[in-house]
């Protein structure tokens, strides 16, 4: 809201007239009145008497805000886009440093800004060293909205100024940046560190972060497809649920996980279909994987990774396991089948 806006709007709101207000400041009317058409402003020497009087702070009185919000901004943004459309990318950058002048502290402006118009150079068609005065400019942007309190902003401006570093060759610089990002956050470091690795020629380094971030990303699909399926399940919608458990069998074989995961989806809704015969023999291969090594070596896509003593692990997760599938009345229609208990007896006796 301009300043003429806020002094008419606080005027009307404390019951005063535009003479009283002439009055108190030892001014005219017609000044007032021009005050509040923003035809002319007070005199500096006015501001804090007449802030008082309007019972207002400064700050309030002459619009002054540190920050934009995130809607100001999207439509600021459009602007420049229109802008460059129409008069080219020089006048785009002006209006964007125009604004950040405005409002140089305003960290999502910065980085929103520096987006926006990093995008609009890569689409230019300038030459490469046309290029360059641009570019500064937006890294230095980028610099800005890195040393904010804003910890999305601030991660976001890290993520994007390391990448263009890693392109400059510039790699200590690059490095110090990837340092400070949080181990956990919004932004996988690890892709920045990759990256870096493989422009730096540690070629092994980078194979070794990209698979385990592979191997994660997979274990943690499986694990919602397993999810969702039992979700599913409790809709009564099985057909669908043996759909997503097929897809959550077909994850474990093609990125080659541990066997077991394989029929963890396909059995639960065997159980929920109470599928004697195809529940048992689920089962069977279910507990049969769980005993055996998973030799994550022998897959293309994990060389990286020391063997996985899984087969400790499953024997340590049978016990509990046994348990349930004797004692959960999910299991009902089971217990009582002779097969069943005899398999779940040879399991027991392993341990």
């Amino acid at each position: 809201m301009p300043l003429n806006a806020i002094i008419r709007q606080k005027r009307k709101e404390i019951g005063l007239t535009q003479e009283q207000i002439a009055e108190y400041l030892g001014v005219s009317t017609p000044a007032v009145n021009k005050w509040e058409k923003g035809t002319t402003y007070p005199d500096i020497s006015l501001l804090s008497p007449l802030a008082r009087l309007l019972q207002v702070d400064l700050n309030t009185l002459l619009c002054f805000n540190k920050e934009l919000t995130e809607q100001e901004i999207n439509h600021f943004s459009n602007k420049i886009v229109e802008t460059i459309s129409q008069e080219g990318l020089d006048a785009g950058f002006k209006l964007a440093t125009e604004k950040i002048l405005e409002y140089p502290n305003c960290a999502l402006l910065l980085h929103s800004l520096a987006i926006l118009l990093d995008g609009s150079l890569i689409m230019s068609e300038l030459l490469p060293q046309e290029k360059e005065p641009y570019q500064e400019q937006i890294i230095s942007w980028y610099e800005r909205a890195a040393d904010c309190n804003d910890e999305k902003v601030k991660n976001n401006a890290i993520f994007m100024l390391t990448s263009k570093y890693i392109a400059q060759e510039r790699y200590e610089r690059a490095q110090e940046l990837i340092d400070n990002l949080p181990e956990k956050s919004a932004i996988d470091k690890r892709v920045l560190q990759a990256n870096l690795f493989f422009r730096q020629s540690k070629t092994m380094e980078a194979i070794e972060i990209t698979e385990r971030r592979l191997l994660q990303a997979i274990t943690e699909l499986h694990g919602i497809l397993v999810i969702l399926t039992d979700f599913v399940i409790a809709t009564g919608n099985l057909d669908r649920a043996s759909q997503i458990a097929e897809i959550a069998s077909e994850t474990t074989n093609l990125f080659n996980l541990w066997g077991y995961t394989a029929f963890v989806a396909p059995l639960q809704v065997a159980i929920a279909q109470e599928d004697m015969k195809k529940s048992l023999s689920l089962l069977k291969s279910l507990l049969s994987s769980a005993i055996k090594p998973w030799n994550i070596q022998s897959s293309p896509l994990y060389h990286c990774f020391p063997a996985k003593n899984t087969g400790e692990y499953g024997k340590k997760i049978l016990l509990p396991l046994l348990t349930e599938l004797e004692n959960s009345p999910q299991y009902a229609f089971l217990q009582s089948n002779v097969e069943f208990q005899k398999l779940i007896e040879g399991y027991r006796k392993m341990q």
